[in-house]
């Protein structure tokens, strides 16, 4: 039987302590997983095997996810098809995992009384926003409308979507994480995105902790590293990113210049996480100074 809406929410419910963490395959997941399994009861799902899986299996069969669903009580939602996936795969496939899967486990977890459901999405919604229309980087907050821009950045605002009409019809404890990039890259780029645009997938891991240990209701946060920038400085940003950075970050420009990296020309971008610093307490470690630094 559905859960009514008036029993989900109250501060007073005892925090979660099962999980079924989705994409435990994946870099994300598995280091979910990894960290999470110290302290709380952990299911991995995911369509390949892995080290913390398991369940090999997908988010389609719905009577396998409702079963999954059942035995904790609660959901980290990582897995999903992603942008390189849209070369071999037709937009079809997209549809059903990442609208269809996600609509499946918001459904298990209304059914079997889940205390918090945590939703992984992506900066990349934001989409053609992000681009710049003026003389000015762009100041990406969650309240910046998002412009999809292919079936990837779609099929992961539907499923927002989704899981924000679901906590509005039943209550159910909804964060939705809207996540940087954190995959492996050069050295070079990972450096200079973790000034605007990037993030460590330790951090990324904390804010999923985070996220499923808040007694708020409901709630959309972009995840970064901590940009160096303030809003005033987008123009200049734009034009001029080497005397911004320069300003802004002194010490970085040390360590970008003793490892031979150069000052990017222009940034069109900062993603902005005010929001998720003042209420999930969500302050990054590992920003761009401390990559730099090998932390």
């Amino acid at each position: 039987m559905t859960k009514p809406w008036n029993s989900y929410g109250a501060a007073t419910v005892p925090p979660p302590r099962k999980l079924l963490v989705t994409g435990s395959s994946g870099q994300l997941g598995a280091e979910i997983c990894r960290q999470l399994s110290l302290e709380y009861e952990v299911t991995g799902l995911d369509v390949v095997p892995g080290p913390f899986t398991q369940v090999v299996g997908s988010m389609e069969e719905r009577t396998r996810v409702f079963d999954l669903v059942a035995r904790v009580d609660a959901v980290i939602h990582a897995a999903s098809l992603h942008a390189p996936h849209r070369a071999h795969l037709p937009k079809s496939r997209f549809i059903d995992v990442n609208v269809q899967g996600t609509l499946h486990l918001l459904e298990a977890a209304v059914e079997h009384g889940c205390k918090r459901f945590v939703y992984t999405s992506t900066t990349s919604v934001y989409g053609r926003a992000m681009e710049p229309r003026g003389d000015a980087a762009v100041w990406v907050t969650e309240e910046l409308t998002p412009e999809p821009r292919d079936i990837y950045d779609v099929t992961k605002l539907a499923a927002e979507q989704l899981c924000r009409l679901i906590h509005e019809e039943t209550g159910l404890p909804v964060i939705i994480l809207r996540t940087s990039r954190f995959f492996p890259q050069s050295q070079e780029t990972l450096a200079i995105h973790r000034l605007n645009r990037g993030l460590d997938v330790r951090d990324c891991v904390w804010a999923h902790r985070l996220a499923l240990e808040s007694h708020i209701p409901f709630g959309l946060y972009n995840i970064s590293a901590r940009p160096p920038f303030h809003r005033e400085d987008m123009a200049e940003l734009l034009r001029d990113a080497p005397g911004v950075i320069r300003h802004r970050a002194p010490e970085v420009v040390r360590e970008l210049e003793r490892c031979g990296i150069p000052l990017p020309p222009s940034m069109d971008r900062v993603y902005v996480i005010e929001r998720a610093e003042s209420e999930l307490g969500f302050h990054p470690r590992f920003n761009a100074l401390e990559f730099l630094q090998g932390e």
